[in-house]
C-alpha cells in the first residue's frame, strides 16, 4: 500500500482505499480532520472566547441545570425527611396512647393537679389517655378557688401573701415533675422518656395495690431527628459575642416554631381559635370586672338617695362625739363646738363658718369642707388633711398631731366588703361548673360544649338587661360565671387537642397572650360605660359569645381521637 502526503504532510486517503496527496487546500477546508481532533465530539471544541476565559453560553447552561438538580436533590431530601418524620409521629402517637392506657390514670396524675392551670399542655402529654382527657378541665378549680378566697380577706397584706402563696407552691411542685415524656420522644431521647413512663406506671400500680406489676414496655417509636450544625464560635470567641450567638439561634428557633402554626395544614384552625378565644375572652373579662363596678354604681345610687341636706344651719356649744354619715351642711355655722373621737362618713361641708371649735381623734372617709372659713380652730390627731379642705381659709388655725400612716381615702368598709363578697361569689359559682364540665367532657364531646355553653352565656347576659337590684345582678354574675367555665375548660382542651405536641405549646402559649389583649381592651371599654348604660356592655358581650360560639361550630371535633 503506498501512503502519499499532501503538501502539509497529512496523508489523504483514496476511494479505493488507497492514500494520495491532495492537490487542494479546499479539502483542508471541506472534510479533513487533523489527529488531535479525530475521535472528539463537536461540543468539545474549543472555541475563540475560550483563549479569553470567556465561558461558552451551553456550559453555563450546564452549570445552572447542575446547581438545579442539586436543589431539586435537597428538596426531595427534605420532603423524604418531612414525610419519615410526619410517619414516625403517627406511630408514636398510636404507640404513646397504648403506653398511656398502660400507665393508667392514679396517684400520680393527682399530684399534678396541685399545681393545675400550669400549663395544661404538659399535663395532656404527661399522662391523660383518651379516656380521661376531659378531666384536664378540673385544673381550672384551684386556681378559680384560690382567687375566691383571697378576695375575703381586707388588709392588703394578707391579699397579697395569699396570692403569693399559689405561686410559690407551684414553683416547688415544679422542682418534682418531671418532664414530659412526649417531648422527650418528640427530640429522639428514648430512654429519658421511658424512665418517666415507667416512673408513673410504678407509682399508679402500687397505689392500686399492684406494686408487682412490672411496666412492660421495653422499646417505644422515636421521632427522626435532622442533624443541625449550629456554629459558636469556637473558643476564641468571647463570651458575651458565644452568648449572643446562642439567644440568635434561640430566637430563630422560637420564631420558626411560632411560624409554624400559621401553616397552610395548620392556618384554617390556628385563625378560627384567635377568633373563639379573643371573643370569649373579651366577654368574660370584660363582663366579670363590669360586675362589680355596677354593683357598686348601685350602691352608690341607692347610697346617695339616702343623703341628708342641711341649709343654714346654726349650732352652738355642742359636742358632736357620734357618727357623723351620709350628710351635706350648705351654708352653716358653727361656734365653740367640739368633735370629739369620731368618724366622718361622705359628709360634705359647704360654704360654712367654723368658729373657735374643737376636732380632736377624728378619723374621715370620703369627707371634704369646701369654701368654708376657719377662725381660731384647732385639729388634734385627725386626718382631715390639707387635700380635703377645698378652696378653704384658715385663720389662727392650728393642725397639730396629725394621724400617721396610709393616707388613702378609703370608701365605706361594708361596701367593700360587699365587693369583695360579690366577686367571691362570682368566683365560687364556677366550681359546679367546673365539675359538671369535667364529668360531661369526653360523654358529649368538645364543640357542642363550648358552643352551648357559649350560647347559654350569651342569652343569660342578655338578661342581664333587666337587672335593677343589686341581688339580681348578683344572681346573673353567679349564673353567667358558671355557665361560661364549661366554655373555657372545653376550650382549653379542644386547643391542645388541635395541635401537634412540636407546635402544642406554642399555639396554647399564644393564643393565651391574645386572650390577655382581649382581656384588657374588653376591660376598659366596659368600665367607661359604668354608670352611662347598660346596653352597650351587654350587647358587645352577647354579639362576642354569639360569634364564639359560631365559629365553634367549625372547628374539628377531637373527641376519641389519638393526639398527634
Amino acid at each position: 500500500i503506498q501512503i502519499m502526503y499532501d503538501d502539509d504532510d497529512y496523508p489523504v486517503q483514496a476511494q479505493d482505499g488507497s492514500y494520495y496527496r491532495s492537490n487542494s487546500r479546499a479539502n483542508d477546508d471541506e472534510g479533513a480532520h487533523s489527529d488531535s481532533t479525530e475521535g472528539h465530539d463537536e461540543d468539545d471544541e474549543i472555541y475563540e472566547g475560550e483563549y479569553q476565559g470567556i465561558p461558552r453560553n451551553d456550559s453555563v447552561e450546564k452549570a445552572d441545570r447542575q446547581v438545579g438538580e442539586v436543589g431539586q436533590s435537597q428538596f426531595r431530601d427534605m420532603a423524604q425527611y418531612e414525610g419519615e418524620r410526619r410517619k414516625d409521629q403517627e406511630e408514636l402517637a398510636q404507640q404513646y396512647e397504648t403506653i398511656l392506657q398502660e400507665c393508667g390514670h392514679g396517684r400520680f396524675q393527682w399530684t399534678l393537679y396541685f399545681s393545675g392551670f400550669v400549663l395544661p399542655s404538659a399535663e395532656k402529654d404527661m399522662c391523660l389517655s383518651e379516656p380521661n382527657k376531659g378531666m384536664l378541665g378540673k385544673s381550672r378549680t384551684a386556681h378559680y378557688f384560690q382567687m375566691g378566697s383571697a378576695y375575703q380577706f381586707h388588709s392588703w397584706r394578707v391579699f397579697v401573701l395569699v396570692c403569693a402563696f399559689p405561686a410559690v407552691a407551684a414553683i416547688a411542685a415544679l422542682t418534682t415533675m418531671p418532664e414530659s415524656p412526649r417531648f422527650f420522644l418528640e427530640n429522639g431521647k428514648h430512654d429519658e422518656a421511658w424512665m418517666i413512663l415507667k416512673q408513673v406506671h410504678d407509682t399508679n400500680m402500687r397505689a392500686k395495690g399492684y406494686p408487682e406489676k412490672v411496666f412492660s414496655v421495653t422499646t417505644i417509636k422515636t421521632v427522626k431527628q435532622m442533624d443541625e450544625l449550629v456554629d459558636m464560635g469556637g473558643d476564641a470567641t468571647a463570651w458575651h459575642q458565644r452568648w449572643r450567638i446562642k439567644l440568635t439561634n434561640l430566637f430563630h428557633q422560637v420564631w420558626g416554631n411560632f411560624l409554624t402554626v400559621f401553616n397552610p395544614e395548620y392556618r384554617r384552625i390556628t385563625y378560627m381559635m384567635m377568633a373563639v378565644w379573643f371573643s370569649m375572652s373579651f366577654s368574660y373579662y370584660g363582663l366579670t370586672v363590669w360586675f362589680p363596678d355596677m354593683i357598686k354604681y348601685l350602691q352608690k345610687q341607692e347610697y346617695s338617695s339616702r343623703t341628708k341636706v342641711f341649709i343654714k344651719e346654726k349650732v352652738e356649744h355642742v359636742t358632736f362625739n357620734f357618727t357623723l354619715e351620709n350628710q351635706i351642711h350648705r351654708n352653716g355655722e358653727y361656734f365653740n363646738n367640739k368633735f370629739l373621737n369620731l368618724k366622718m362618713k361622705s359628709m360634705v361641708f359647704e360654704d360654712s363658718l367654723f368658729e373657735e371649735c374643737y376636732f380632736e381623734d377624728i378619723t374621715s372617709s370620703n369627707t371634704f369642707f369646701k369654701n368654708c372659713t376657719f377662725i381660731s380652730t384647732l385639729f388634734y390627731n385627725t386626718d382631715l388633711f390639707k387635700y380635703r379642705l377645698i378652696n378653704s381659709k384658715l385663720i389662727n388655725s392650728t393642725f397639730l398631731h396629725n394621724k400617721e400612716g396610709c393616707m388613702l381615702d378609703f370608701s365605706d368598709e361594708n361596701n367593700a366588703y360587699m365587693i369583695y363578697f360579690v366577686s367571691f361569689l362570682g368566683t365560687l359559682a364556677v366550681l359546679p361548673g367546673n365539675i359538671v364540665s369535667a364529668l360531661l367532657m369526653d360523654k358529649i364531646g368538645r364543640l357542642r360544649m363550648l358552643a352551648g355553653s357559649s350560647v347559654i352565656s350569651c342569652v343569660s347576659c342578655f338578661f342581664l338587661s333587666f337587672g335593677n337590684s343589686e341581688s339580681a345582678m348578683i344572681a346573673l354574675l353567679c349564673l353567667f360565671g358558671g355557665i361560661s367555665i364549661a366554655s373555657w375548660n372545653a376550650l382549653d382542651v379542644l386547643t391542645v387537642e388541635l395541635y401537634p405536641s412540636d407546635k402544642r405549646t406554642t399555639a396554647f402559649g399564644f393564643l393565651n397572650a391574645l386572650c390577655k389583649l382581649a382581656a384588657v381592651l374588653g376591660i376598659s371599654i366596659f368600665q367607661s360605660f359604668v354608670g352611662i348604660t347598660k346596653a352597650v356592655p351587654i350587647l358587645f358581650a352577647s354579639g362576642a359569645l354569639a360569634v364564639g360560639s359560631f365559629l365553634a361550630l367549625k372547628l374539628p371535633e377531637t373527641r376519641g381521637q389519638v393526639l398527634q
